[in-house]
């Protein structure tokens, strides 16, 4: 069984090619993938699906990478799901104000397969390890008296 069986990926990218050739990749390493190539496009995506990390262009027309992020960090709902920027801009002005928008990390294109999987597990490890420790918080936030889970 793939390590990444279930996990969920959205790309956001409005490059087809670059969708199609991502998301055969990712399909094959075990994920599923959503492909959206416009900013309103994903966001539909986000509010209908589960979605486990975001793999966003920078550049594109219309509602560009920063703002997208910044509009999903914003939503109480989305703001756990991590972000991965890329960009054929390998600069570092485009990765500090990616990580100003609260984007998880930066990957330049064209796309490294093992650096993006390396940056993938990664993002994911470092969710589910916060969600173990955020439901270990609650139970120990648990008023006295009350069975913990």
């Amino acid at each position: 069984m793939p390590e990444f069986d279930k996990n969920v990926i959205l790309l956001v990218d409005d490059e087809e090619d670059h969708l199609v050739i991502t998301s055969r990749f990712l399909e094959s390493q075990g994920f599923s993938c959503h492909c959206a190539d416009r900013g309103w496009d994903a966001l539909r995506i986000l509010e209908e699906q589960r979605v486990d990390l975001i793999l966003l262009d920078l550049h594109m027309p219309g509602m560009d990478g920063y703002c997208l992020a910044e509009n999903i960090l914003s939503r109480d709902s989305m703001k756990q799901i991590p972000i991965i920027a890329f960009s054929c801009y390998d600069l570092t002005r485009f990765k500090q104000r990616a990580m100003r928008a609260g984007m998880a990390d930066f990957i330049p294109k064209p796309v490294d397969r093992e650096r993006l999987l390396s940056t993938i597990r990664d993002q994911l490890q470092l969710r589910h390890r916060l969600s173990q420790m955020s439901a270990v918080e609650d139970d120990l936030n648990v008023a006295p008296g009350q069975p913990v889970h």
